[in-house]
């Protein structure tokens, strides 16, 4: 008996040894999260000839802020037949990327869904959105809250059809044919990028537009707009709250706005000719949380703007802002240049970039995975 409890006591000491000597020490340092600063690039182009490998139509540089390079980490082809607008969500922890179709050559109404490695931050197929409407999208903003997960695409129509924002819940799930959930026209607005002002279950929606009225138009409560499933709210039922319009701004394209930066940046260009190049514009906008707190149309004048022979600007579609605390770049897409430029925050006037990506592909639309470790989950 007495061998027996010596046995038990000594195993009984193992075990605690074993446990406490697994336990981190006060000391130690806890594992560090690393902040990410990945772009996402969508590209326009297409493989018409299957008989050649089809083309990588997403890009992945990372990190984009990196002081020594700006190059890609990564390339995939989505399937997308042609690359369109593109969204990371880190909530959703999806990337969705829409088709172009540009000039009729290729037919894809569909919405690509993919899933990011959170290390990596390589894409892999999760599924798609296909809906006969999804003809021309140009925006897409993912909201969730309450458990409650939204999909909203700003297509510019087709024909008869007009303008319109569709709304597609659980977006994660799909595997082919969506229903969507609503329909809100737009009439004589066209869309282009789309975003939500934050994550609260009354967050503004914000919209460039253009067509009747050229800015930014702000629409509220939309989260709230309950609707049956098969009517369409018309642009009179449910209008934007305001419209902040940019005088002589050429064409609106993309824009992106950073709370903590308090900066909206548009880009936009002004079409050009045969013998003339188009001239590219981002225009920046401090004070912009003042700005889109608009309850009614006004104009709005940039304080500073970026363009000039030394950006390369010509005709950008695209550009994103780094809304981590401290962060210096904003990143510029454009398809008549094929280049990715990052520009500093605080640039002006004709300033050449802070660093470049050329390409042989056209690049069309960005989206920016930027979080500090605080914020990775």
């Amino acid at each position: 008996m007495k061998s027996l409890t010596t046995y038990i006591t000594l195993l009984l000491l193992a075990i605690v040894t074993c446990l406490t000597s697994c336990v981190r020490e006060d000391d130690e340092p806890a594992l560090a999260r690393v902040a990410i600063s990945r772009l996402y690039v969508s590209f326009s182009d297409y493989q018409l000839d299957a008989g050649q490998p089809p083309y990588n139509n997403v890009d992945i540089i990372d990190p984009a802020d990196s002081l020594t390079h700006f190059e890609p980490s990564l390339s995939y082809n989505s399937s997308a037949k042609g690359g369109a607008t593109i969204l990371f969500d880190p909530i959703a922890k999806y990337v969705f990327q829409s088709s172009a179709n540009e000039g009729g050559i290729v037919k894809d109404t569909s919405i690509q869904v993919m899933k990011v490695n959170p290390i990596t931050g390589a894409l892999a197929s999760n599924g798609l959105i296909s809906n006969g409407l999804l003809t021309r999208v140009r925006g897409l903003a993912y909201h969730y809250n309450k458990g409650t997960e939204n999909l909203y695409v700003a297509d510019l129509g087709e024909g008869t059809r007009p303008p319109s924002i569709y709304l597609f819940q659980r977006p994660g799930s799909y595997r082919g044919k969506a229903k969507r959930n609503q329909q809100i026209s737009l009439g004589k607005l066209l869309p282009w990028t789309m975003a939500f002002k934050n994550a609260e279950d009354n967050s503004d929606l914000y919209v460039a537009v253009n067509g009747e009225k050229r800015g930014i138009a702000i629409f509220r409560d939309i989260l709230r707009k309950n609707q049956p499933a098969d009517s369409v709210l018309s642009e009179t039922a449910f209008p934007p709250k305001a419209v902040l319009t940019i005088e002589d701004p050429g064409v609106i394209r993309g824009f992106s706005y950073s709370a903590r930066q308090d900066l909206l940046a548009v880009a936009c260009y002004t079409q050009g000719t045969a013998l003339i190049k188009s001239v590219g514009r981002i225009l920046l906008f401090e004070g912009a949380g003042a700005l889109l707190a608009a309850s009614g149309d006004r104009a709005i004048q940039p304080t500073r703007v970026i363009t000039g022979a030394l950006t390369g600007l010509e005709k950008p579609l695209d550009v994103a802002i780094d809304n981590r605390d401290g962060a210096k770049y904003l990143y510029v897409a454009d398809a008549d240049t094929k280049i990715v430029s990052r520009f500093l925050i605080t640039d002006k006037d004709n300033v050449e970039p802070n660093k470049k990506k050329q390409y042989t592909l056209t690049p069309v639309a960005l989206s920016l995975d930027a979080r500090g470790p605080s914020e990775i989950d």
